[in-house]
């Protein structure tokens, strides 16, 4: 099978092509390793290979992927490339460190617990954010990130979610009130994260929860410009 890696080199992305054999079974990522073994400087991201720690996300066809759950045969050419909406470092690697510091900056963490009992069924709407692995796909797919830095990101409100839901959450009104300075009414709705999530997380619901949480306990106020997309 041909592959073409487009890989950030030298401050540019620079395409350069393999053949590489391919059975069943075979996932992007196996793919990856034995191209490494023709061009031992190859650089990717991978840790857990089975979809868990989000780590090796690149963009297989125009499409953002796990890499280690993805099937590579049953095509007929692979194009693989990072992802977008990233700080390139090398090859297909990307820069991960905006992703937590969104998270500190909103206060993604539960400060104060109080002593309750909780029932799996309080936990089970809390399961979508539970799930997220900040692979950075959300993100990456994100028309309001690519536009406008300052917004907050799906993964970051995907995560916040668990946080200001959680019955354990002593400060959750603070907990919410620290998602104000992320200009959540930048989501556009587009419902690209929910797409490509690859751990079905749902991040614009989630975004549309908050915000509608928002809305009811006027920390903002409902823009003109929304055409009731959120459906308030």
């Amino acid at each position: 099978m041909k592959v073409v890696i487009r890989r950030f080199r030298e401050g540019k992305l620079q395409e350069e092509n393999f053949q590489v054999k391919v059975e069943r079974g075979t996932t992007i990522l196996d793919l990856l390793y034995r191209i490494r073994e023709q061009d031992p400087g190859l650089s990717f991201r991978a840790m857990c290979r089975a979809g868990i720690c989000g780590t090796c996300a690149v963009k297989v066809n125009g499409e953002p992927k796990l890499a280690c759950t993805t099937p590579a045969n049953g095509h007929g050419e692979l194009l693989i490339e990072p992802l977008d909406n990233s700080v390139y470092l090398k090859d297909l690697v990307v820069e991960h460190k905006d992703i937590f510091a969104r998270l500190k900056r909103a206060r993604v963490r539960l400060e104060a617990y109080k002593e309750t009992f909780v029932k799996p069924s309080d936990m089970q709407k809390l399961w979508k954010s539970k799930d997220c692995i900040l692979c950075g796909i959300c993100n990456s797919v994100c028309p309001s990130l690519q536009t406008d830095r300052e917004f907050g990101a799906p993964s970051t409100f995907t995560k916040a979610f668990g946080v200001v839901e959680d019955p354990r959450n002593a400060n959750s009104e603070d907990s919410l009130k620290a998602l104000l300075p992320l200009d959540i009414q930048g989501c556009v709705h587009c419902k690209n994260c929910d797409i490509f999530c690859p751990k079905g997380c749902s991040p614009e619901i989630l975004i549309k929860l908050l915000e509608g949480k928002m809305l009811k306990k006027g920390y903002i106020q409902k823009r003109e410009e929304d055409f009731g997309f959120l459906g308030f």
